[in-house]
């Protein structure tokens, strides 16, 4: 209970700090959501307006800009991409990794996440989302990383003092929720539901003012880091442990510098979460994870007389916002308080059908009719209406002046939004629409970090969640499920090829040390649709590309029927476009004649290559070197030749293979003078010994 009291304390003092140093930003960022809600008339003026029963127009052209910089980032996704970075790394352990993490991203709709947390920092310059540990189902015990958003920015309390952009540095972190009593009580059945807590602090935007009341009860979630101190130390294996987790017998290597043992003081690091109320710790556990689990995305951000302030897309254009209304409001005002252009004509002109005059400036008719009249004995004109008072032409420049300013404001213009300007080229009007991108890619690249800083950690709670054998999902890039073993015993260890590692466990997860990096651009069914796009163009430019690509650009196409189609497509393409010269395995794929003629070529060759190490002293030998060389060679060209030619015509007859394998094999005989060279050489040879070890050799 004492630890518990202690405890209570230091949060109520951590929640406190956050709620007086957050206290400008929330009460600005309030504002922002709520102008951008539509509250944007100040309440005297709406009051007064009311009163005296004069319009109070809201043209809200806000929300088109938020979603302009929020809907370009849905369509460039940020993708988290695993990297091993030590030897104990694998790079396949990495692809599973990271197919693990598209599974975890697919399976708790991280796109929701991404999309609520920067749509919060555009609006009002701060947006959240978590990560948590649950259950994969009710009748599991296998446990899975997941994603989840904040709905509420206003809930999460962060550490003043961190500094990061990504909230990295954090070394305490609140989350609160409102409950009600009945579903307090079903939760937590034995928890207490009374507590002397007026003394406790709620930020401005949170729901609810108080911790306990009539109807509900509030919930903190409180992440805090403990730090304890450790000594490091590395072992003569070359790994780095602390001196209390180390075996048994592990013996500290030696610094060959200083010949000190290779270990200092370091700082053992861990996460802690508590669920709370006002008066009790609720539950309690470990994070398996070195940072907190609650990631910021922020927007723009100066520091001002030493406080951070942090500032969304609506902070500045609310006044050119309040601008358009009051000045479009004045116009409709203006034209609605003008009176009703009347008909003018003579007295008595209107008493046949009198009531259709009357109704005429509310009422539409097919047709009026008047009484002629003479006036001095002339007949009078037919009654005619008034010209309507012109529209206010200065209020409405002033309206425009104020659109304007809201452009200039948020730094997205008419071109991004798709209004048509004076460019005439394509390539004109993407540089035009890319700039309100640039002007506002600062959201979309904070969130990116902070997805970067949130890879690192799944990579890191990875081994301590998936930590025993089993079978799990897997997304690949083309969006594709499947699935992997982890963790899993060999029968039979396994040499890695690449790094000679000696495997005994099948994708080990709890070993070797990984990072990730963020890539932003289109998904991949917005790259497919674009790749089919500009294959169908090049399609069209060059007719003969479907004849040796057509199943490609087939394959490609999502609607039904597209891989049967691809697959016949695909027999109509002759073998010798369709097939990968590299992966052509040569002699193999030709007849037997022509594979027992290449032998029999091979011999020859290794022949004249004994003939000239035989010979290989005296004046003779260095002669024959040269021309044996010579020889050799051109035998190693003419064969690759005749390969190449035989190989691109599956076709031809096995006779015409034949009988081309004879005359490359007359080809292949030595001239007469070599071969005699040879003979008088080897005489020699055998009548006199060559020194050992003198050999020639042809490379």
């Amino acid at each position: 209970m004492a630890a518990n009291d202690d405890l209570l304390k230091e949060a109520r003092d951590r929640l406190a700090l956050c709620v007086k140093a957050e206290a400008d930003d929330r009460r600005e960022a309030l504002d922002d959501f709520r102008f951008l809600a539509g509250e944007q008339w100040p309440d005297d003026m709406r009051r007064l307006r009311q009163v005296e029963a004069r319009p109070c127009l809201t043209i809200n052209k806000l929300p088109a800009f938020v979603h302009q910089v929020v809907n370009d980032q849905r369509q460039n996704r940020p993708s988290i991409k695993v990297h091993p970075v030590d030897n104990g790394a694998d790079v396949k352990v990495a692809e599973v990794e990271q197919g693990m993490i598209r599974y975890i991203e697919y399976n708790s709709n991280a796109d929701v996440a991404y999309d609520t947390a920067i749509s919060h920092a555009t609006i009002g310059g701060k947006g959240f989302f978590r990560l948590k540990t649950d259950y994969a189902d009710e009748k599991s015990f296998d446990q899975e990383i997941q994603f989840m958003r904040v709905q509420n920015p206003f809930t999460v309390y962060v550490d003043p003092f961190s500094t990061e952009p990504d909230g990295s540095d954090m070394r305490f972190c609140f989350v609160t929720e409102v409950l009600s009593r009945d579903e307090f009580k079903a939760q937590f059945p034995k928890a207490s539901t009374t507590t002397n807590a007026d003394a406790l602090m709620v930020g401005q935007g949170d729901s609810g003012l108080t911790w306990i009341s009539t109807d509900n009860i509030r919930v903190a979630e409180y992440y805090r880091v403990e730090t304890t101190q450790a000594k490091l130390c590395r072992l003569v294996t070359g790994e780095d442990v602390f001196e209390d987790d180390a075996p048994a017998g592990s013996q500290v290597a030696v610094d060959p510098r200083t010949g000190k043992p290779m270990e200092r003081m370091s700082e053992r690091r861990s996460v802690h979460w508590y669920k709370l109320t006002a008066a009790e710790v609720l539950e309690e556990t470990e994070i398996p994870c070195r940072w907190i689990p609650v990631f910021p995305v922020y927007g723009d951000e100066q520091i001002v007389d030493g406080k951070i302030r942090r500032n969304g897309m609506v902070r500045w254009a609310k006044d050119p916002q309040r601008m358009y209304n009051f000045w479009m409001t004045s116009a409709t005002e203006e034209v609605s308080l003008r009176p009703k252009a009347p008909f003018i004509g003579a007295v008595g002109q209107f008493d046949t059908a009198k009531k259709d005059w009357k109704a005429a400036n509310t009422r539409s008719f097919a047709y009026l009719e008047y009484d002629p009249i003479e006036v001095n004995g002339n007949l009078a004109p037919a009654p005619q209406r008034q010209q309507m008072a012109d529209v206010p032409t200065g209020v409405l420049a002033m309206a425009m002046h104020a659109s304007d300013n809201i452009k200039a404001t948020t730094g997205i213009f008419d071109a991004s939004l798709g209004a048509q300007g004076n460019e005439t080229s394509g390539r004109a009007i993407t540089a035009r629409q890319k700039e309100g991108d640039t002007a506002n890619f600062h959201f979309a690249d904070n969130l990116a970090r902070t997805i970067r800083h949130a890879g690192r950690c799944i990579v890191a709670m990875i081994p301590c969640v998936y930590d025993t054998q089993r079978v799990v999902k897997v997304l690949g890039a083309d969006e594709k499920m499947d699935m992997a073993t982890i963790n899993k015993p060999l029968d039979q260890p396994e040499q890695d090829p690449q790094t000679g590692a000696i495997k005994t466990v099948l994708n080990d997860l709890t070993i070797g040390r990984y990072d990730v990096t963020v890539g932003v651009g289109p998904s991949y069914t917005t790259q497919r649709a674009e790749a089919v796009d500009a294959m169908m163009q090049a399609g069209q430019a060059y007719p003969t590309l479907w004849q040796v690509a057509g199943d490609k650009i087939i394959r490609s196409m999502d609607w039904p029927g597209a891989e049967e189609i691809a697959d016949r497509l695909e027999r109509t393409i002759p073998p010798q476009i369709k097939d990968d010269p590299s992966e052509q395995q040569g002699p193999q794929q030709l007849p037997p004649q022509v594979i027992d003629a290449l032998q029999h070529a091979q011999q020859e060759i290794q022949q004249l290559q004994q003939q000239l190490q035989e010979a290989s002293s005296g004046m003779a030998a260095k002669q024959l070197d040269a021309q044996v060389r010579a020889h050799v060679a051109e035998l190693q060209q003419q064969t690759a030749i005749e390969v190449a030619k035989i190989s691109a015509d599956s076709r031809q007859d096995v006779a015409e293979l034949t009988g081309m394998v004879q005359l490359l094999l007359q080809r292949m005989q030595p001239p007469p003078q070599l071969a005699t060279a040879v003979g008088e050489d080897l005489g020699e040879t055998e009548q006199t010994e060559a020194p050992s070890g003198a050999s020639s050799s042809l490379g």
